[in-house]
Order: structure tokens, then sequence, then C-alpha cells
């Protein structure tokens, strides 16, 4: 009946807008692996990062792509299954930033959280035209140390 086939339509509509959102911060903090890619070692805001999704429990892989300790890889397609990361945390400039989210692509990596200053309108497009889902925002704002209180 043209009930049945309208029904099926919504259905249709509802899932198609659905694998088009976009997850919002929190639900990207609550992945366990993660790889922060940074300047590990020179950036000391890249091992804050790192220690901080590490002391809330999560798996993170430290990725320098300017190859240098102590980071333990160059990129994402070194860790020993980059398809298990959840989610990559972004702290290099944009123009890199677009080899990572190639990476992310490449590697079935649907989650990039971009800190502050690595992020670009090109990067942001680039990333979404690979339905990879972003978010803008400071995983140390975002996710508070264990025993912290909520705000």
């Amino acid at each position: 009946s043209s009930r049945a086939c309208r029904a099926v339509r919504a259905v249709a509509c509802l899932t198609t807008r659905a694998s088009n959102t976009v997850m919002d911060g929190r639900g990207m903090l609550e992945k366990n692996v993660w790889a922060v890619v940074g300047n590990h070692g020179k950036n000391p805001v890249v091992d804050q990062l790192t220690e901080r999704l590490r002391s809330r429990g999560k798996t993170v892989y430290r990725v320098n792509p300017y190859g240098k300790p102590p980071a333990e890889y160059k990129s994402l397609g070194e860790i020993p299954d980059p398809g298990s990361v959840e989610c990559v945390d972004l702290v290099v400039n944009p123009t890199l930033g677009l080899t990572i989210v190639e990476d992310c692509d490449k590697y079935n990596i649907h989650n990039l959280f971009i800190q502050p200053g690595a992020g670009s309108p090109e990067l942001i497009d680039a990333a979404r035209g690979k339905q990879i889902n972003v978010h803008e925002g400071c995983v140390l704002v975002e996710l508070q140390p264990p025993g912290a209180a909520s705000l």
C-alpha cells in the first residue's frame, strides 16, 4: 500500500540522515583506543593529552609525523593494527593534518578530534567528505582527570 511505501521512504530518509550525523566530542571521548598525532617530546601539550587519555584508561598510540621520540610511530600505518584505532587526536598543523585525514580514510578510522590550531575549513571538509566524524575541541578541557568534579 502507499502507506507502507511512505513508511519505507521515511525510514530510508532517517537512515541516510543518521549516517551523515557528526559525532560530538562527548561521544568521541567514550572511545577507548586513540592515536595522538603530534610532535611528542617537543610540544608539552601533546604529552599532556596522551597522559590525560591514559589516566582515563584509554589505550593511546603516540604518533609523531616528524619521526622524533618518544613517539613509537611515525604514521598511523605503523601502528600494529591501525584499524583498531577508534579516534585520532590531531595536534599538528592543518596542512600535515590533511595527510592524517587520508590515513584515517585508508585505515577506516571514523573519528577525528581536532585540537585548537590543528583545524582548517579545508581539513574539516576533507574529513567530512570521507565520512569521518569531526569535533573541534580540547581533550584537556572536555575530559576531566580522574576524580575531578564534573562541571
